[in-house]
């Protein structure tokens, strides 16, 4: 399947703003990383695990929902040119 340049810009904004959100939102989890308290230690580490995972998962979703639109255009595209085709054959004796 092709690579469109709208898909690849895609990736890396949702890339950057992944990168973005993650530094943003770790802050006081990193906080509770380092704590003396093992539970805390363990439980922030599960709340990073979490918020990474759906970030990712939202980046993919965003990514696919791009997919989805090109290959909308595509399918329109070619409906279109199958209707010209069609006009075509009809309008030659």
């Amino acid at each position: 399947m092709p690579t469109f340049p709208s898909t690849t810009a895609l990736l890396l904004s949702c890339a950057l703003a992944f990168t973005g959100c993650q530094s943003g939102t770790e802050t006081p989890v990193a906080t509770d990383l380092n704590s003396a308290n093992p539970a805390v230690a363990e439980q922030a580490r599960k709340v990073q695990e979490l918020m990474t995972q759906i970030e990712r998962q939202k980046a993919v979703i965003k990514t696919e929902e791009t997919k989805l639109t090109a290959l909308q255009q595509q399918l329109d595209g070619s409906v279109e040119n199958l209707d010209g085709i069609k006009k075509e054959i009809q309008a030659t004796p």
